[in-house]
């Protein structure tokens, strides 16, 4: 037998994608979520790279402008986000003219976010992006079935 037939990971002639047995795959909630992801992911960059919006800034906007003055480590903890991660993209954000950062009144020492105008316009520019693309996402189900498929992510993941 040739090494080229026992390298990791080739196909023989007969064997395609389609011809593979996924069964046990396709009953692992872990597995299809992660697949589900990356078609959303695969999408959202698709319909948004205009903007230049990712979904992890899509997200950090969205937000900051239903909770104007949140402070990083809330926005972080509800996005799973590690924190020096988040300050990476709140610096680029920030230093782009997107967010400001405001001293808390009440703490001094607590740092908030706002939305700039610019960030205001940008993000308002994505939610008119946002049903069409989750349409387009979902439209192998009903709309029935978009509504439970939420319902159980929520319950799945609670926020």
């Amino acid at each position: 037998m040739s090494s080229k037939a026992l390298r990791p990971g080739a196909k023989s002639a007969q064997q395609s994608e389609t011809s593979l047995d996924l069964r046990a795959l396709r009953r692992t909630p872990g597995f299809m979520l992660r697949l589900a992801q990356l078609k959303f992911f695969e999408g959202f960059y698709e319909e948004f790279a205009a903007l230049g919006l990712t979904p992890a800034t899509y997200a950090i906007f969205v937000v900051i402008r239903d909770n104007p003055g949140v402070p990083p480590s809330s926005l972080a903890s509800v996005l799973r986000l590690r924190l020096p991660n988040l300050i990476k993209n709140l610096n680029e954000l920030e230093s782009s003219g997107f967010i400001k950062r405001n001293r808390s009144k009440s703490d001094r020492r607590a740092v908030e976010l706002m939305l700039t105008p610019k960030g205001a316009k940008l993000i308002a520019e994505g939610a008119r992006l946002t049903q069409p693309y989750n349409e387009r996402m979902l439209a192998p189900l009903s709309e029935a079935e978009q509504r439970t498929l939420l319902d159980l992510l929520n319950r799945i993941l609670p926020l």
